[in-house]
């Protein structure tokens, strides 16, 4: 029998995907300027109290493309990217912000994902609801044959279900701005699957 639960917890931690993206007629002029983008940006965030251990290098990558009415003119495009980690929710959107304004038109948001740092509790939460599903159900289809349910004979957790993807945008202002983050609620899923023996006795 398998019973499902959820329980809900608060993120406590955003995770901004940060990133310069450059075209030029070379791949030096357009890793120049991607990287003297992300110095900007990494400056921010050091001004707004991050820390150099909550960032990380991103996808990174450089490719061609073609441009022109008609197709002719071939550019190269740059594209650093940056991971940021950020414990504080609420300063998050200001901190994202002024990342994104001091980058200035190079820059671009990947994404926000909202995280909670330990689900823990909320897993725990989350089991104990699918378990006392899974057994109201066993103990419904058993009072419906008639029967009454003896041991548990066997018991194993379910794989949780994905989480979304994130959405994207582009930062297009160069003034000081805040990004909108709302932690709102996340829910925490669980599955429980478990069998039964019948008891000796019928009902």
């Amino acid at each position: 029998m398998r019973g499902s639960g959820a329980a809900e917890a608060v993120p406590d931690v955003v995770v901004a995907d940060l990133a310069t993206e450059v075209r030029a007629d070379d791949v030096s002029t357009a890793l120049r300027v991607a990287t003297d983008a992300l110095a900007a940006v990494r400056g921010a965030l050091r001004d707004s109290g991050v820390d150099d251990g909550a960032v990380r290098t991103g996808a990174t990558s450089t490719w061609t493309e073609q441009a022109g009415p008609e197709g002719d003119v071939l550019r190269v495009v740059a594209r650093l990217g940056l991971v940021v980690t950020l414990h504080d929710v609420a300063a998050a959107g200001d901190v994202v912000g002024a990342a994104l304004a001091a980058g200035g038109a190079p820059v671009r948001l990947g994404g926000l994902r909202l995280v909670v740092s330990d689900p823990a509790p909320a897993q725990v939460r989350a089991r104990e609801a699918a378990w006392q599903d899974a057994a109201a159900k066993a103990r419904h289809l058993a009072d419906l044959a008639g029967r009454v349910l003896g041991p548990v004979v066997d018991v194993r957790e379910d794989e949780p279900d994905g989480g979304a993807a994130p959405l994207f945008a582009r930062a297009a202002r160069a003034e000081t701005f805040s990004v909108p983050v709302e932690p709102g609620e996340q829910t925490v899923r669980a599955g429980v699957t478990a069998r039964w023996a019948w008891a000796d006795d019928p009902a």
